[in-house]
């Protein structure tokens, strides 16, 4: 097990998930289908992964502040990320889940890690996030 105990917590939460990791920005906008939670950009590395229930773990986002509207609307439609990890999320990323917690009362937890932490993550390890830490288990089962 692997614990990253460095990071910013931008939205609390302490979900748990398979990871599904980038080396690649993404934007949500155009990027993401909200109706399904599944990336649709065919220029993107993820194409045809469902970001649903998973801990998307990007470096940044790409686009203009649009992404946190796709962002509200996933989690209205309960197809958002549990999680997303970023070494550096703008704060217009926050704003969408942050949004849908007041409006649906569900929402989703955001991270910043460093990039040395980001390179311990791999697709298909299930992560752990706690108020203290950040647990990676290799491929393991939820």
């Amino acid at each position: 097990m692997i614990v990253i105990d460095n990071f910013k917590i931008l939205l609390e939460g302490n979900p748990q998930g398979q990871a599904l990791v980038t080396d690649k920005p993404l934007s949500f906008w155009g990027g993401v289908d909200t109706a399904t939670g599944r990336i649709q950009d065919v220029h993107h590395d993820l194409c045809g992964e469902v970001l649903t229930g998973k801990i998307l773990c990007i470096p940044y986002d790409r686009g203009s502040c649009s992404g946190s509207g796709i962002l509200i609307e996933m989690v209205k439609q309960r197809t958002a990320p549990a999680a997303i990890l970023c070494l550096e999320a703008e704060p217009v990323l926050a704003l969408g889940p942050l949004i849908g917690e007041k409006m649906y009362g569900r929402g989703m937890a955001l991270r910043n890690i460093s990039p040395e932490d980001y390179q311990k993550i791999a697709t298909g390890d299930i992560v752990t996030l706690k108020d203290d830490c950040i647990l990676i288990n290799r491929g393991g089962t939820i």
